[in-house]
């Protein structure tokens, strides 16, 4: 039976794996990315491929990248980074991987690649329609309709992260004030407790600031941990209600590395949501914590390229 393989790109790291058409993962690769050089990266790419694939007849290649992707004209729009891929923005990277490997390839934003997975075998199964959001550095998410990206006219469709919630707020990286990541990304968290820090006592005092130090105050009752993380799941609740308002959906997965706080996030979110949209559509949608955790990326990049041949990938 043939096999598809899904390469997930990190600015440090490349995680690969082999993937069955049942979603069973069958062979795994974890190492260094190339950093500097564009066609050294394309080489690890392709050996990459050829480390996975072993003897199994290979049916298509996904890649995750860490940027949008332009499908109107199949380019990488954003890799601050990781040089070496930066370099290859104005080159059709899927023909580029197509070409060396001598089987399809197709690109796809990495939180979109994260989102098909948990659509496929994860927190969305069963679902026809899902609002998935990945919390961590930056804010990513995708929209997926009956199995289906929407990604709108060019790929730029499910930048949940910047939606503006206050035009007065933090700067963020896309030059857009109070955007949805510079509350709820990692940054939004360490720079709340900072300005707290200054006039209050905490718990916090001393320690590495980070969402899992922050959750783990709030959990034993610290007042500055807890306005945080309540600051935190407003804003999701106020950027949800409106996509839910917009798409109705059945359900909305929450991912990335903030989600590892559990139903202690989760039920917030819901509790902040809840009065930010239509009571319907509300009911209508079910919250899940994301399933698949650090194999999102490579179960959703070998999707990504299962949906692609089968000509199924983008609604």
């Amino acid at each position: 039976m043939a096999g598809f393989i899904g390469l997930d790109v990190g600015g440090t790291y490349l995680k690969g794996a082999r993937i069955a058409d049942s979603g069973e993962i069958e062979a795994r690769l974890h190492e260094p990315i190339v950093r500097e050089h564009p066609e050294d990266l394309l080489a690890q790419f392709e050996q990459a491929v050829t480390t996975l694939r072993g003897a199994v007849p290979l049916r298509a290649v996904g890649i995750g990248l860490p940027g949008i992707v332009d499908h109107a004209r199949e380019r990488l729009r954003g890799a601050p980074n990781l040089p070496a891929l930066a370099a290859l923005q104005e080159r059709d990277l899927g023909a580029e991987v197509a070409k060396r490997v001598g089987r399809p390839a197709f690109i796809e934003n990495d939180a979109n690649a994260a989102g098909m997975a948990e659509a496929w075998r994860g927190a969305g199964q069963g679902a026809e329609s899902i609002v998935f959001l990945t919390l961590g550095t930056g804010v990513g998410g995708a929209v997926i309709l009956r199995e289906r990206l929407w990604t709108g006219r060019s790929g730029y469709a499910g930048e949940m992260g910047h939606v503006q919630l206050d035009p007065e707020g933090d700067l963020c990286g896309c030059g857009v004030r109070g955007c949805l990541e510079t509350v709820v990304g990692n940054g939004g968290w360490v720079r709340r407790a900072e300005r707290k820090l200054q006039s209050r006592a905490s718990i916090l005092a001393g320690q590495a600031l980070e969402p899992a130090s922050i959750v783990a105050a709030a959990r034993e009752g610290d007042p500055v941990a807890i306005e945080v993380v309540d600051e935190t799941t407003r804003a999701l609740g106020q950027a949800l209600g409106g996509l839910i308002n917009i798409l109705n959906p059945e359900r909305a997965v929450i991912g990335g590395g903030v989600a590892a706080a559990g139903p202690f996030l989760l039920d917030r979110i819901v509790r902040d949501t809840k009065g930010r949209c239509w009571p319907q559509a509300f009911g209508d949608c079910s919250f899940r914590l994301a399933a698949l955790g650090g194999d999102a990326g490579v179960v959703g990049a070998a999707r990504v390229a299962m949906a692609g041949v089968e000509g199924r990938l983008r609604a």
